[in-house]
C-alpha cells in the first residue's frame, strides 16, 4: 500500500498539468469537436498503460471512450469505472476563464465537474499498471453527453450493457467539499407543457377569451397535489411563462419543470399522472400539449444492499489513509442508475472534492486528486 500510494504522491504535479489541459477544452453540448479532443486526449492516457481503447463517435453530437484490460490474476474481478468528458458550458469559456490555482484551490470550466474525477481514474490506475497492480479486469467508460442526459446517443444502453456482470462499478462524478461518496440518487423527466387559449381584454369581452393561464394554473396545481401523496417523488414548476399584458386574457402559457423520484417503479406512475392530468380540460376552448421523452434525464439509483456493500470497501480504503468517508443519498441524477440497475455493485461520486458545479464559481481541492486516486485505486484492488 504504501508503494502505490507513494508513487500516486509522485505524480501530482503531472496531475494539475493534466487537469488544465483538460479544462483548458471547450466540452459542451454545443462543441462536440472539443468533446473528441478530450477523449483522445483521455484515451492516449489510456493507451500508454496497456488498455485497449474504442471510440464510440456520434459525428456532430459527441464520442465516448471504452478501454478494457485483462488483470493478470486467474481469478481476476471485474471491474469498471464511468464518467463523463463533457461540461455544461458553452463554447469560448476555456478562453473567458481558463485553468487558474490560487492556495490549492482549483477554478475553470468542469473542473470539478468532471475533468478532475477523469484525471483521477487516469493516475490511479497508471500507478496501478506501473507498479504491476492490475490484477482485476478494469473496464473503463467516458462518455462525451452526459449532461444532456444523453438525447442523441446509446450512451445509456452502452452503459447498461458494460456494467452487467461487473463486480464493482466506481463513477468518478464530482465529491463534495466533505469528501462524501454517493450511494442512491433520484431520477430525473423533465416535463414541458404548452397551453394555447384564446386572446381577449380582460374587462371589455372576457366571455371571447380562453384563458391558457388560468388552464396551466389548474393542471399545475393537479401535479403538485400528486407529488406531495407520495414521499418518493417531487415536482417542481422551475420556468413559467404566458400572457403579454396584464389586461389582457393570455393565449398562450408554458411550462419546464421537473420531476424527481427514488425508485424505479415510481416513473410509470409519473409518466400516467402526466398524461391524465395534461388530457383534462378545465377552461373550454383552451388545449395543451406535453412533451416528457423518458429517454431524457436519469432513473433512479436505489441505494441497493450491492450499492452499501462497495461503500463499505471504500470506506475501509479510506481509512487506511486516514480519510473517513460518508455514503450519503442526493436528489442529482448522474450515470450511476444505470449502472446499478442492472444490478452492479455502484458508488458514485469519487472524484475530488470541491463544490458550485455548474457555475462560474466552481471549484476543486488540488490535495484531494491524490486522496481519491488513492482511495480508487486501493479499492479496486480490496474488490
Amino acid at each position: 500500500m504504501d508503494q502505490l500510494c507513494k508513487r500516486i504522491d509522485s505524480y501530482y504535479d503531472n496531475m494539475v498539468s493534466t487537469l488544465e489541459t483538460l479544462v483548458n477544452i471547450d466540452s459542451g453540448a454545443d462543441c462536440p469537436e472539443g468533446i473528441k479532443e478530450v477523449a483522445a486526449n483521455v484515451g492516449d492516457h489510456l493507451k500508454s498503460i496497456g488498455f485497449q481503447v474504442e471510440y464510440l463517435d456520434y459525428p456532430g453530437i459527441a464520442t465516448h471512450v471504452l478501454a478494457t484490460r485483462k488483470g493478470t490474476a486467474p481469478d481476476a474481478r471485474n471491474v469498471m469505472i464511468i464518467g463523463h468528458l463533457d461540461t455544461v458550458f458553452p463554447k469560448g469559456t476555456a478562453a473567458a476563464r481558463p485553468f487558474r490555482q490560487e492556495h490549492g484551490i482549483a477554478y475553470g470550466p468542469g473542473v470539478l465537474d468532471m475533468k478532475s474525477g477523469v484525471t483521477i481514474a487516469l493516475y490511479a490506475l497508471r500507478a496501478m499498471s506501473e507498479l504491476d497492480l492490475i490484477k482485476n479486469n478494469v473496464t473503463v467508460m467516458f462518455v462525451g453527453d452526459e449532461e444532456a442526459g444523453h438525447p442523441y446517443t446509446d450512451a445509456a444502453e452502452q452503459l447498461r450493457k458494460a456494467a452487467a456482470g461487473k463486480d464493482a462499478v466506481f463513477n468518478m462524478e464530482t465529491g463534495s467539499d466533505k469528501g462524501t461518496v454517493v450511494l442512491g440518487r433520484t431520477g430525473i423527466y423533465y416535463p414541458e407543457i404548452t397551453v394555447e387559449g384564446i386572446a381577449a381584454h380582460s374587462g371589455k369581452d372576457p366571455e371571447k377569451g380562453a384563458s391558457a393561464v388560468r388552464e396551466l394554473v389548474y393542471k399545475l396545481v393537479d401535479l403538485y397535489r400528486f407529488s406531495d401523496t407520495d414521499d418518493n417523488i417531487s415536482f417542481n414548476a422551475g420556468i413559467i411563462t404566458g400572457g403579454v399584458a396584464a389586461n389582457g386574457i393570455a393565449a398562450h402559457a408554458e411550462m419546464k419543470g421537473d420531476f424527481r423520484y427514488k425508485t424505479v417503479d415510481s416513473g410509470p406512475k409519473i409518466l400516467k399522472a402526466l398524461e391524465e392530468i395534461c388530457a383534462k380540460t378545465y377552461v373550454p376552448r383552451t388545449q395543451t400539449k406535453l412533451v416528457c421523452d423518458p429517454n431524457r434525464g436519469f432513473i433512479p439509483m436505489e441505494k441497493t444492499e450491492a450499492n452499501v456493500a462497495l461503500y463499505n470497501v471504500v470506506r475501509e480504503q479510506g481509512a487506511k489513509i486516514g480519510v473517513n468517508i460518508e455514503g450519503i443519498t442526493v436528489g442529482a441524477g448522474s450515470d450511476s442508475c444505470y449502472t446499478s440497475v442492472v444490478g452492479a455493485p455502484t458508488v458514485c461520486a469519487m472524484g475530488a472534492r470541491g463544490e458550485l458545479n455548474h457555475s462560474a464559481q466552481e471549484y476543486m481541492r488540488l490535495d484531494s486528486l491524490t486522496e481519491r486516486a488513492k482511495i480508487l485505486a486501493l479499492s479496486i484492488l480490496a474488490i
